[in-house]
C-alpha cells in the first residue's frame, strides 16, 4: 500500500521538477535576451529581459492551474476513461478515501489521516454530504482502532446528527454500532446495550440485515456482560438467523459459539455442543482459525466434565495448534498478519481465556510439562492476536523458562518466535530480531522445515520494518526457494506476497502488482480463495488514481471472491471501494 503514497510523491515530485526546469529556463531566456539586445540601450534590455520573465512565470502559473483541475478531475486516466469513470471533485474525493481505507487497512494511520482529511475538504467544497458521513465513519474508526476514543466519539456524533438529516438509517446505524462497541471496551455495558439496540431498529428500518445482525450481536454480548444470560441469549439466535440470511458464516460461527457457552452456563450440554459443532464447520470453511481454537478449548473442557481425559488433552492441543497456526504471521493489519476476525464478539476471548486455563491445569495434574508449554504457547498467541501484550509475554517467558529443562528444541522455538512477535509489537524491533533469530536456528537443528521458513520469512518481514530492504529481499528469495523444495504451494504463495510488499515499501509500483499476481495465482491453484481475494484487494488498492478503471475492476472481483467464502463484511468493504473508485 505504500507504493500509492509512494507514486503520489513521486507525481507531485515531476510536477516540481518540471516547474523548476520552466523556471530556469525563463532565467537563461533572459539572459539570451541581453546578447539580442546588446546593441540597444539598457532601459531596452531590461525591459526586454523583465518581458521575457513575465512570460516564463505566467506559463508556470498556466502549468499550475492546468495541472491543480486535473488532479481536481480524478486524474489523467479519468479523463481519458472517454466517461467510464467519473471525474471532477467528487470523484477525486471518493478515490482520497479509498486509498485512505487502504493505508487503514494496512496499519498505515498516518497516511490514512492525511487522505481522509484531504477527501473530507473536497467534500465539503462540492457538498456531498454523504460522501462526508462516508470519511467521518472511516476517520471515527480510525480514531477508535488508534485508541483515540474521544475524536472517535465526536465524529460519531457528528455522523449520528448528519444522517437524522439526511434520513440515512443506515450511516446512523452505523455510528451507533461504532458508539456501542467503544462503550464495550470502556465497560459500559448498559450504555452500549441500549447504542446496541437503536442501532439495530435504524437498520431494521433499512432492511439492512447484515447491519442488524451484527447490532444484534453486540446487543448480545452487552447483555451477557450484564448477566443477562436468556435476553442475551434470544438476540444471539436471531443474530444467526440475519447472519445465515445474508450468508456471512464468519458472523453465523461468532453467534453460533457465543450462544454454546450461553447453553453451557445454563447446563443444557446437549445444545451447546450442537452449537459447538456447527460453529467448528463454519470456521473451518471461512479459514479462521482463532474461532476454530476457541471452539475447540471449549470442547476440551466438555471432555474434562465429562471425565474423558484423553479427549479432553488430545482437543487442547489441536485448540492451541490452531492459535499457533492463526499467528504464523506478523504485522499490523488482518491481510498481512494471517486471517482471524478478532473484533467481532470480544467476549469469546475470556471464554477462551477461562478454558485455556482448564486446558492447562489437566497437564499440570498429570505432570506432562511439554504439553503444558504447548497449551502457553497457543494460549500467548490467543492473547498478543487480541492485543494483550502483557498478558503473551508472560505466557512465552514462562515457556521459555520451562523449556531449558527440555529437549525439546522446537517448544524452544515457538516461544521464542511468539516473544519475538510481542517485542516487534511493541516496536521493540532489535529484541525481536535477536530471539527471532535464536527461533530460527533452534528450526534449523530440529528440522522443522516449514517453521524454518515462516521464522526467516519473520525476520524478512522485520527487516522491512527496519528499511533493510536488500536483506528482507534475500530472505525472502530464500524462503520461496524453501516452500518450493516443499512442494507447498500456499507457502510459496505467501512468499511471493511478501515480495511484493517489500516491492510496494520500496514505491516499485509494477513489480509489486505483478508479484500480487504471481502470490494470487498460487492461491488460487491451492483453493484458497479468502487469500486470492486478498491479492485481488492489494492489486485493486495499488491501482487506485493510477489505473482507475483496472482497480474498480479487481475490487470488484475481490468483493465477489470474499462473498463466496462467507466474508460479507469484507465483501462490502471491497464493493463499496470499487464504486467510488469508478
Amino acid at each position: 500500500m505504500r507504493a500509492i503514497n509512494s507514486a503520489r510523491r513521486r507525481g507531485n515530485l515531476g510536477a516540481l521538477r518540471r516547474r523548476v526546469v520552466l523556471f530556469l529556463l525563463t532565467l537563461f531566456a533572459a539572459g539570451v535576451s541581453y546578447i539580442f539586445t546588446i546593441d540597444s540601450n539598457i532601459n531596452f534590455q531590461h525591459m526586454a529581459a523583465l518581458t521575457v520573465v513575465l512570460i516564463g512565470l505566467i506559463v508556470i502559473g498556466i502549468d499550475w492551474w492546468i495541472g491543480r483541475d486535473i488532479r481536481r478531475a480524478g486524474g489523467v486516466q479519468a479523463m481519458r476513461s472517454g466517461g467510464v469513470l467519473s471525474t471532477g471533485p467528487g470523484a477525486s474525493a471518493g478515490r482520497l478515501w479509498a486509498q485512505g481505507e487502504g493505508f487503514r487497512i494496512s496499519g498505515l494511520a498516518d497516511d490514512a489521516r492525511k487522505n481522509f482529511n484531504e477527501a473530507a475538504n473536497l467534500f465539503r467544497e462540492v457538498k456531498d454530504r454523504a460522501g462526508e458521513i462516508l470519511v467521518k465513519l472511516s476517520q471515527a474508526d480510525l480514531a477508535a482502532e488508534t485508541g483515540e476514543y474521544d475524536v472517535a466519539e465526536g465524529h460519531y456524533r457528528s455522523v449520528e446528527a448528519t444522517a437524522k438529516d439526511l434520513k440515512d438509517v443506515r450511516s446512523e446505524g452505523r455510528a451507533l454500532v461504532g458508539l456501542a462497541s467503544m462503550n464495550l471496551q470502556r465497560r459500559s455495558y448498559e450504555a452500549a446495550r441500549q447504542l446496541f439496540d437503536d442501532a439495530r431498529r435504524a437498520f431494521s428500518a433499512d432492511t439492512d440485515r447484515f447491519g442488524e445482525a451484527g447490532a444484534l450481536m453486540g446487543l448480545g454480548e452487552a447483555c451477557l456482560r450484564l448477566s443477562k444470560n436468556e435476553e442475551g441469549g434470544s438476540h444471539l439466535d436471531q443474530a444467526r438467523f440475519l447472519f445465515s440470511q445474508v450468508g456471512d458464516r464468519i458472523g453465523e460461527a461468532h453467534a453460533l459459539y457465543a450462544r454454546g457457552e450461553v447453553f453451557r452456563l445454563d447446563r443444557n450440554l446437549a445444545e451447546a455442543q450442537n452449537r459447538f459443532e456447527r460453529a467448528l464447520s463454519l470456521y473451518r470453511r471461512t479459514g479462521d482459525y482463532v474461532g476454530e481454537g476457541m471452539v475447540r478449548l471449549c470442547l476440551s473442557d466438555s471432555y474434562r466434565r465429562m471425565q474423558r481425559g484423553n479427549d479432553a488433552r488430545e482437543t487442547a492441543l489441536e485448540a492451541c495448534a490452531r492459535f499457533k497456526q492463526a499467528g504464523r504471521r506478523i504485522g499490523n493489519s488482518e491481510l498481512i498478519a494471517g486471517r482471524g476476525d478478532t473484533r467481532r464478539a470480544r467476549i469469546r476471548f475470556e471464554w477462551a481465556r477461562s478454558n485455556g486455563t482448564s486446558a492447562r491445569n489437566l497437564f499440570v495434574e498429570s505432570g506432562e510439562r511439554d504439553n503444558e508449554s504447548r497449551i502457553m504457547i497457543g494460549m500467548g498467541e490467543m492473547e498478543r492476536m487480541a492485543g494483550n501484550l502483557e498478558e503473551a509475554r508472560g505466557l512465552f517467558d514462562r515457556v521459555i523458562a520451562q523449556a531449558k529443562s527440555s529437549n525439546d528444541l522446537l517448544i524452544m522455538a515457538d516461544a521464542q518466535k511468539g516473544r519475538g512477535h510481542v517485542d516487534l509489537a511493541r516496536d521493540q524491533k532489535r529484541s525481536a530480531r535477536e530471539v527471532l533469530k535464536e527461533a530460527y536456528g533452534h528450526y534449523q537443528n530440529a528440522g522443522g522445515a516449514r517453521d524454518a521458513a515462516q521464522a526467516l520469512m519473520d525476520l524478512g518481514q522485520l527487516d522491512m520494518l527496519m528499511e533493510n530492504f536488500d536483506r528482507a529481499r534475500v530472505n525472502y528469495a530464500q524462503v520461496r526457494g524453501m516452500y518450493s523444495k516443499l512442494n507447498d504451494h500456499h507457502g510459496e504463495g505467501t512468499a511471493v506476497r511478501a515480495i511484493g510488499d517489500l516491492e510496494a515499501a520500496q514505491g516499485r509500483l509494477q513489480q509489486a502488482q505483478e508479484a500480487y499476481a504471481e502470490a494470487r495465482i498460487l492461491f488460487q491453484s491451492v483453493g484458497d480463495r479468502l487469500s486470492e481475494a486478498d491479492a485481488a484487494l492489494q492489486i485493486g488498492l495499488l491501482a487506485v488514481n493510477r489505473d482507475n478503471a483496472t482497480a474498480a475492476a479487481l475490487l470488484v472481483q475481490a468483493g465477489r471472491l470474499y462473498r463466496a467464502v462467507g466474508a460479507v463484511e469484507w465483501q462490502r468493504k471491497a464493493h463499496g471501494l470499487a464504486r467510488r473508485v469508478r
